[in-house]
């Protein structure tokens, strides 16, 4: 997260002086724009791949879409819990979300699609993920876990940004503010070489990795009992925050 928000920083100071310096023209020439979401790339994985398209509908509005592919890093153990991943083999996974925007009027200097904006927005995020889990006491190698898990997360909620337009053709669009209802599903499977007891500590330690990942399903994980295969569906508020790269024409 940190890194991400650098990130962002640096880019706006790079180009601040390019963004601040342009003509007062309308920019509202070009209707469509086509873009580079960059933000799964930080949060999910190097190898995710997502395009969006907006369309200009009004002087102040306008509609987009996103689209692509997930593929989730590997866990990382950097806690010193007594599980190791290895083996790890993603399945992939698929991004698309649709938006309704609004740019203020009253506050944007120029017309859609430069300018600040608010508007509801409808999101799904799945990722399928295969591994196997070295589980060790006291140094030693104790169990072997096959995990397969399908995650889920249906959203919907308000958005509140910011797109830079640079020379009426290039944009940078930060969604800098998302907060949404939404819908988490996961189904997992555990397959242990030695059977063990669902109050065993490797759930704790497993749950804690995960964490990092999802805070929302460790959450709620810490509330309900969850077995070694099974399904987990419920409703619990998320976030949308994001960078993209575009071009208009």
């Amino acid at each position: 997260m940190i890194k991400f928000i650098l990130l962002l920083l640096s880019i706006i100071f790079a180009f601040g002086n390019i963004l601040f310096a342009q003509e007062t023209k309308d920019t509202n020439d070009y209707k469509n724009t086509i873009r580079w979401n960059l933000t799964p790339i930080f949060v999910v994985g190097p190898k995710s791949l997502v395009f969006g398209y907006e369309r200009i509908i009004k002087p102040h509005q306008s509609f987009s879409i996103n689209i692509g592919y997930l593929e989730k890093s590997p866990f990382k153990n950097e806690k010193g819990e007594p599980i190791q991943f290895f083996d790890q083999q993603s399945k992939g996974g698929f991004d698309f979300s649709a938006d309704y925007r609004f740019y203020m009027k009253k506050e944007n200097k120029y017309k859609a699609p430069h300018g600040i904006y608010w508007g509801p927005y409808i999101s799904y995020y799945g990722i399928w993920q295969d591994a196997s889990i070295n589980i060790f006491e006291n140094s030693s190698h104790v169990n072997t876990v096959s995990y397969k898990g399908n995650f889920n997360i249906y959203n919907i909620g308000i958005q509140i940004g910011y797109q830079f337009v640079i020379r009426k053709k290039i944009t940078i669009d930060l969604i800098l503010v998302g907060p949404s209802y939404s819908q988490y599903d996961l189904n997992m499977n555990l397959s242990f070489d030695n059977p063990i007891d669902t109050d065993d500590p490797f759930y704790q330690n497993l749950y804690e990795i995960i964490k990092d990942s999802s805070p929302a399903l460790a959450n709620f994980l810490k509330q309900e009992q969850f077995e070694a295969s099974g399904r987990l569906k419920f409703w619990y508020y998320g976030y949308r925050y994001g960078l993209q790269i575009g071009y208009r024409f």
